[in-house]
């Protein structure tokens, strides 16, 4: 006999308190990822953590997170061209 993803037992709980859970998670990650980005530690790491978490619920979090992607991209390419210029 085999066991489906219906025999979870995270499947008995309510969507709602999946959601709940989610989103806890989530703003504790975006906001350990707020106060690291002003102390030392991996900010951008929990911050975009807590955003892929939120964006599972909240539409605002999605674009959020996409945001973030296309800035921390633009940054990367810049800091390549800038490595690059001065390898030179």
């Amino acid at each position: 006999m085999r066991a489906s993803f219906k025999d979870n037992k995270l499947s008995n709980i309510p969507m709602s308190i999946n959601q709940m859970i989610i989103t806890f998670i989530g703003v504790i990650f975006t906001l350990i990822g707020a106060i690291f980005l002003l102390l030392p530690g991996p900010g951008l790491l929990f911050l975009l953590i807590g955003l892929t978490l939120l964006s599972t619920q909240y539409l605002w979090a999605k674009r959020w997170l996409r945001l973030s992607q296309r800035q921390l991209s633009k940054s990367a390419a810049w800091l390549d061209s800038q490595i690059r210029r001065h390898r030179c």
